[in-house]
């Protein structure tokens, strides 16, 4: 009763058979003669194309040489797309720099035209840290100019405010008085 199965069970292990040897597969060589077998194939339907566009072989070169010039045309160039990415990032980051450092330079007493002289002379290389403008460092690189340079602040005849502009109502306009020697009757036709 016992029967024969001749589908093994999974924990069984089937056997080999002694005398032949499974065979050995080089996997680089095949996969080679199926790469070869694709591009000769590849090739072929090109050609059968062309055939039918009505092309000659130079004229399916010069098609193919054409298109590729048009391809490597129209490929963007990286290197130079990350050249202006970053210049363009430099004079951002400039401009804010330079922005900051009028205000400060505002703020600390500065004379408006003695602005961009202050800022050529200022130091702002370790302005930035981290990808931001470090305030204190821009404050400290502006009153180092200005401790420098102290003729670029502001003095007390430049500040604004109220100030007196024409004369004072005695015909002078610096404020004196006039010269006596002069006659100030109005009938004297020499008094000018």
């Amino acid at each position: 009763m016992a029967e024969n199965n001749p589908t093994p069970t999974p924990n069984e292990t089937q056997p080999t058979p002694q005398g032949n040897p499974a065979p050995a597969f080089d996997y680089d060589k095949l996969a080679s003669l199926i790469t070869g077998k694709q591009s000769v194939t590849e090739d072929t339907v090109l050609k059968s194309y062309f055939k039918e566009q009505g092309l000659s072989a130079n004229e399916m070169k010069q098609a193919i040489g054409a298109f590729k010039e048009q391809k490597a045309k129209n490929t963007p160039d990286i290197a130079k797309m990350q050249a202006a990415i970053d210049t363009a990032n430099s004079a951002k980051t400039t401009a804010e720099i330079n922005q900051s450092a009028v205000f400060e330079a505002i703020k600390q007493g500065v004379d408006v035209a003695s602005i961009p002289y202050v800022l050529k002379m200022a130091d702002f290389s370790a302005v930035i840290t981290d990808g931001k403008i470090n305030t204190e460092k821009l404050t400290e690189a502006v009153k180092k100019v200005l401790d420098d340079v102290p003729a670029l602040k502001k003095t007390a005849d430049n500040s604004a405010g109220v100030q007196k502009i024409g004369g004072d109502g005695n015909g002078t306009s610096d404020g004196t008085k006039q010269n006596s020697s002069v006659p100030t009757k109005k009938w004297n036709r020499f008094n000018i």
